[in-house]
């Protein structure tokens, strides 16, 4: 049986739900074991992609993801552990799709499509995401959204092992 905490958690926890929310200025990649990132000569950008497991077990947030205060706040405060599931990176040429296995079985599909930079302005991406099934079907649509360089985007709500993934994306460079 599955307790009601609200319309909020209750999207996050629907099989089909999705929840992208853009954290500025997040430290959220900056400590804690991270891979160098280690794109080919060919690659214009890198993006660190950090894999979490929310439940509410109790555990608290394993120190192993470091600093990411977004999960203190609203919607991802109604889970009450995070544990960390793998932190990668991936280079990304602008146009191409770049993947990444998720735990359950599923990829993730991001692909760089344009920038939004302004003189004077930090650099933004317009980044497109998607989750495809083992089976070739899509489970996650077609997300597209605008990031500065160093913010993080979270994509939650796949459904895994009695909780559920939350995938937080950043452009590094």
């Amino acid at each position: 049986m599955t307790k009601n905490r609200g319309p909020i958690t209750a999207t996050l926890c629907g099989a089909m739900a999705l929840s992208a929310f853009v954290a500025a200025s997040s430290p959220a990649f900056a400590e804690g074991p991270s891979p160098a990132p280690q794109p080919s000569a060919s690659a214009a950008a890198t993006m660190e992609v950090v894999v979490l497991h929310a439940k509410n077990d109790g555990s608290g947030i394993d120190p192993k993801i470091g600093p990411m205060p977004e999960l203190a706040k609203p919607p991802f405060s109604s889970y009450s552990g995070y544990k960390l599931l793998g932190r990668d990176s991936l280079a990304l040429r602008k146009g191409q799709p770049s993947t990444l296995k998720l735990p359950n079985g599923r990829d993730l599909m991001v692909t760089w499509k344009d920038d939004l930079a302004k003189p004077g302005e930090p650099k933004k991406y317009v980044i497109n995401a998607s989750i495809q099934k083992g089976d070739g079907k899509v489970f996650l649509p077609l997300l597209s959204v605008n990031a500065k360089a160093g913010e993080v985007v979270f994509v939650a709500g796949q459904t895994y092992e009695g909780g559920i993934l939350v995938i937080g994306l950043k452009v590094v460079n």
